[in-house]
């Protein structure tokens, strides 16, 4: 399979050849083709759009969250293709189409497995530079238009740990709360107190951290098991309120180490970035995880 850069077309200066697939507008929107899959997932496509104001003017276009999830999935895919190829991306028996299962389910708990047709110009027509595949749709298995093409044929979904302890905070192990030199400015921007002396930042973010273990005692969804992208690995998602708006939430990323018994601060996510992060695992809980 080929290291493709992304499953679509991301930005204007991405190399077309770089991108999986090419979706086509529908009735001039090219944002149709995303809703229509929103619109299968047991979900609905209202979980796809984001409910905070802020985050809706960050990207003022359809199903970001959808969007988001697709592309990242596909990257894992990839990765797992490149271990044991032929598992995770299945081929029709005339090498025409090709399909990938999007983890995604549709109401009737049915799998959505996306499926593409190879990229053929048409006779005649200016050679250009095309993505390989050409997105058909999102279909359960026992329907028509995946079985006419790959029968019984199901490829895996994806998966991001073998290990159970990337999936629930030990509480047995200490939180680092004294490091924040390489994220400070971040920090005080998220508490809440741009302005405020850096010792008064310094408390308030290790009386944050400070209550967050006792709530993980009473409450395990607290902390959200996540797959960080940029550096391929598990990681969590610890949250904590601005000081000076409780309803604004950020969270700290942070990472066990099994040396050490201890779990390290790597950054702080906005919320829109927990989001897409931890949507990767699993649908995440709306305690706190909902932007």
């Amino acid at each position: 399979m080929k290291a493709y850069e992304s499953l679509f077309k991301r930005h204007r200066a991405q190399d077309i050849s770089t991108a999986f697939a090419h979706f086509y507008a529908i009735g001039g929107d090219y944002d149709e083709p995303f809703k229509i899959v929103a619109r299968q997932t047991v979900d609905g496509i209202d979980a796809w759009h984001f409910r905070q104001e802020r985050f809706k003017a960050k990207y003022p276009y359809a199903v970001p969250k959808l969007k988001n999830y697709l592309n990242y999935t596909f990257k894992r895919l990839l990765e797992l293709e490149s271990l044991s190829p032929g598992q995770y991306f299945h081929l029709s028996a005339d090498d025409d189409w090709i399909t990938f299962n999007t983890g995604l389910s549709n109401p009737h708990g049915a799998d959505l497995l996306a499926i593409f047709q190879r990229y053929r110009q048409r006779d005649g027509e200016e050679y250009r530079i095309v993505p390989d595949w050409v997105f058909k749709g999102c279909y359960a298995p026992n329907e028509r238009q995946y079985r006419e093409h790959f029968s019984t044929d199901r490829p895996d979904i994806a998966w991001y740990s073998l290990d159970s302890r990337d999936f629930v905070f030990d509480t047995s192990f200490s939180l680092q709360k004294d490091v924040f030199d390489h994220l400070f400015e971040r920090a005080k921007e998220r508490a809440g107190l741009p302005e405020a002396p850096d010792e008064v930042v310094r408390t308030y973010l290790r009386g944050a951290l400070e209550g967050i273990v006792p709530k993980l005692k009473r409450n395990y969804k607290v902390a959200i098991p996540v797959y960080y992208v940029e550096e391929q690995r598990m990681q969590m998602l610890l949250p904590f309120a601005s000081a000076s708006n409780g309803n604004d939430v950020s969270s700290f990323l942070v990472e066990r180490d099994d040396a050490s018994r201890s779990y390290q601060i790597k950054t702080i996510f906005d919320l829109d970035q927990a989001f897409f992060s931890a949507r990767l695992i699993t649908r995440p809980d709306k305690d706190w995880l909902d932007p």
